[in-house]
């Protein structure tokens, strides 16, 4: 007796055991839900650009420190449509929506437009810089000098308003900081004088920084604001990289929602038409519930949030954890048709599937494990997390389901009702089995021609990362982006940090004409497809105030050569009451900032020029400072560099491990690396759909790889460890193939309507990120069952030609 048939033996003992002690297993099991289920309110969502990356990544840690320095640079940009933006009328509803989003956002700093634009000029005196419009004029005329100097201004155009003078924009600027601690607790102080009563916002010393649930605060409360001000002749668009964020976390939320909904009713009507009892249906989703109730635990527990990436998990659970627990109860139900006995069906129920249902758990759970050795967090942790949630599943299926199973009246059905149940399907799978070992060198000539063809299409994938495009041409954020993107050059930003390590190092002329040339070089930078909108630096503050200290003459519009000038003119505009300097350069005058406003494109989109910026800034400043590069679309590159990495290594990984068990499951490595060939195929022909449909390999879209090899797996583990059994037993390959094929190939068809029908819910779901992941798993699954029933089954008749072979 080999080591399968002593672990058979082994289940058939424990399931005696739990048909014995069910009550108390049932009550343990519900202790253990309800404990960890009690931490699942304190489950948080990330839908941040830096939350892809952990936070000891070196990139994260530079955009922290960024951060720490000069503020959060995610903004948020409301932009309006009016036929002059100067006329006075327009400015008055413009002054009133940027003080009413000044008074009632959350968690913000700032609010930037026409209305208190920075004005900087000189009188015979001093340095005055002062908001553009301090009080708006009674008539338009009175507004020509206004308008005058913001034309006057290259700062303003592309960022306040467009270049024909269409579109306004408000800048908003938030908090860099929480406004809670670690334990959620509203960080507040008294003001220092004894009668005041009011409570600010205290600095946090920990530095935690905007949560995403503030960061959704900001963008829902600016969504209804800008609703108050909408006409035809005020059209607002609001974008900007917080908006996009906190409109995927909308999206997200209302998706998953949405499509786990729908995804239980599906299954429910499957497992209803299957089964025909109320058992069959509820006992599956009590599985799936509890699995998904301690997965979700733990991840609270942990500390780890809800992202874009892991928001897939929940529905991929209740279709993997669903579709064992078919195979348990489908030879169980079909058993005690024969026997009227429940613990002796119960029995050979779990001696005949229980192991063949671990070795696919653990086949599903290697794919997905693979994802945790990941560059990128959200990625890690859907492997960790979801392989943990495979396993427990696995526990419930066969310790929760049998011990329910023996405290639940089952009414047995009779053997002639069951037969009747199973003619039409037995027909189909003879039809097959006939097929399949009737023809297996025409089925692996075909089989073999389609995969150089699909070799041939998946040489052609692209790679892509534009989360964007995920939302519908006609989504909100979708459209503002574009608009904003075309009307005002720009609507994200890449940092730039040039440090000169020194104390007011800034001030040297020299430094600061580079500085002045690098901008500019920046500026020229202008395709088809890529732009530079706008610079904004410390030298454009400095040439402003020069030009305001000499009389206001725009020949003086330049860099001061003489560092002392340059000392002086700063010190002059530090006093003058304004604190712009601090957005550009820190405290001791060696750090400088330049923003560079970008649109916003495909991730990749970044990487060309990036490359190019990089190399430039090193030679244009070697030897006088270190430049380094960060911001959200910095950040938005470095991402999908890591994950076409990450998913490679994941790749290897998932097909590494799961080849090792299949070799262990059939005792033989020739036959086993061979019964691999056909899980390749729904990765293959995968590719094949994405090139003929433009489907890029996206952060969603990677992922499929490893989980489609995890998933095509289960059915050829199911198909090979009954196969195994019935060859040895008879030393007849198709009369192997057949009983294979009329005893567990119902419950592999139906498994994969299941685990299909379970994905294509997410057709359902607003982004096409989703709805791609949802076509490309579910047409996985379905390749990898014919791949089982047809190209496995071929294989097998002509390899194996006597009982020594295997």
């Amino acid at each position: 007796m080999n080591w399968r048939h002593r672990t058979e033996r082994k289940f058939e003992r424990f399931s005696d055991l739990l048909f014995t002690h069910s009550k108390k297993t049932i009550f343990a099991v519900l202790l253990l839900v309800t404990g960890f289920g009690s931490q699942l309110s304190t489950l948080t969502m990330d839908t941040s650009t830096e939350g892809f990356l952990h936070k000891t990544d070196s990139m994260r840690v530079a955009y922290d420190e960024f951060r720490d320095q000069f503020g959060r640079d995610e903004k948020l940009l409301v932009a309006i449509k009016t036929e002059n933006v100067f006329d006075l009328d327009f400015l008055k509803k413009l002054e009133k929506l940027h003080k009413k989003l000044e008074a009632e956002l959350p968690y913000i700093t700032d609010v930037n437009s026409l209305i208190n634009a920075r004005n900087t000029y000189g009188d015979e005196k001093s340095l005055i810089v002062e908001d553009l419009f301090e009080v708006l004029p009674d008539s338009q005329q009175q507004i020509e000098p206004q308008k005058q100097r913001a034309l006057n201004n290259p700062l303003l155009q592309n960022l306040l308003f467009s270049e024909d003078q269409k579109f306004a924009a408000l800048v908003i600027d938030t908090q860099t900081y929480s406004s809670f601690d670690a334990d959620g607790k509203l960080l507040v102080e008294q003001e220092e004088d004894e009668f005041a009563d009011e409570l600010v916002i205290s600095a946090p010393t920990d530095q935690i920084y905007l949560s995403d649930a503030e960061n959704t605060l900001i963008v829902n409360k600016a969504q209804q604001i800008i609703k108050e001000f909408a006409a035809d002749d005020f059209e607002i668009y609001l974008t900007g990289s917080a908006v996009i964020a906190g409109t995927l976390k909308q999206s997200m939320m209302e998706d998953t929602k949405s499509f786990i909904t729908k995804m239980i009713v599906m299954i429910v009507i499957v497992l209803g038409l299957l089964f025909k009892r109320v058992s069959g249906v509820l006992l599956p989703l009590v599985s799936v519930a509890f699995t998904i109730t301690v997965t979700l635990s733990l991840m609270a527990i942990t500390g780890v949030p809800f992202t874009i990436v892991t928001q897939i998990m929940p529905s991929f659970l209740l279709a993997v954890i669903t579709g064992g627990a078919i195979h348990l109860l489908a030879i169980f139900y079909k058993d005690l048709s024969k026997t009227q006995d429940r613990k002796t069906s119960l029995r050979y129920a779990m001696g005949h599937s229980g192991l063949a249902i671990v070795m696919t758990s653990l086949t599903t759970a290697a794919g997905l494990w693979s994802f945790s050795f990941s560059e990128l967090s959200p990625v890690a942790d859907l492997g960790v997390f979801a392989s943990s949630g495979v396993l427990i599943g696995l526990l419930f299926n066969l310790v929760l389901l049998p011990a329910l199973i023996a405290s639940m009246k089952i009414k047995p059905h009779t053997a002639k009702e069951d037969a009747q149940e199973h003619t039409q399907m037995d027909k189909m799978l003879l039809s097959i089995s006939r097929i399949s070992t009737g023809y297996p060198k025409a089925i692996i000539a075909v089989s073999t021609l389609m995969i150089v063809v699909a070799i041939a299409f998946a040489s052609q994938l692209r790679f892509s990362h534009y989360p964007l495009i995920w939302f519908p041409e006609d989504h909100a954020s979708r459209v503002a982006t574009e608009v904003v993107d075309d009307k005002l050059k720009g609507s994200i930003t890449m940092e730039i940090v040039i440090d000169t390590g020194r104390e007011n190092g800034l001030y040297e002329p020299a430094v600061l004409n580079k500085i002045e040339q690098a901008t500019d070089y920046l500026n020229s930078v202008q395709t088809q497809d890529f732009y530079v909108g706008k610079t904004l630096s410390l030298v454009d503050v400095l040439k402003e105030t020069n030009r305001a200290l000499n009389e206001n003459k725009s020949e003086y519009y330049v860099v001061p050569q003489d560092k002392n000038l340059v000392a002086q003119e700063l010190f002059l505009f530090e006093n003058s009451g304004s604190d712009d300097l601090e957005d550009f350069v820190d405290a001791s005058f060696s750090k400088a900032r330049i923003t560079v406003k970008l649109p916003y494109v495909e991730s990749l989109g970044y990487n060309k020029f990036l490359t190019e910026w990089q190399t430039y800034f090193n030679q244009q400043f070697d030897g006088v400072a270190d430049v380094r590069f960060t911001g959200i679309s910095v950040l938005l590159s470095t991402i999908m560099e890591k994950a076409i990495h990450s998913s490679a290594v994941s790749y290897v990984i998932a097909f590494g491990l799961i080849s090792i068990m299949m070799i262990a499951l059939i005792g033989n490595v020739k036959i086993g690396l061979i019964s691999m060939i056909p899980n390749m195929l729904p990765i293959l022909f995968l590719s094949t759909i994405m090139v003929i449909f433009d489907m890029p390999l996206d952060m969603f879209t990677m992922l499929i790889g490893a989980i489609a090899l995890g998933l095509a797996v289960d059915d050829t583990v199911h198909f090979m460890h009954n196969f195994r059994r019935y060859e040895l037993e008879y030393n007849d390959v198709d009369k192997a193939v057949r009983l294979t094929l009329m005893g567990t190939g119902r419950a592999i068809v139906v498994t994969s309507i299941v685990l299909s029908v379970g994905f294509l819910v997410l057709l359902f779901a607003s982004m096409s990120s989703m709805f791609n992941f949802g076509v490309l798993t579910a047409s996985a699954i379905f390749i990898a069952l014919l791949a089982d029933f047809f190209l496995v089954p071929a294989i097998m008749k002509l390899l194996i030609h006597n009982k020594g072979d295997l």
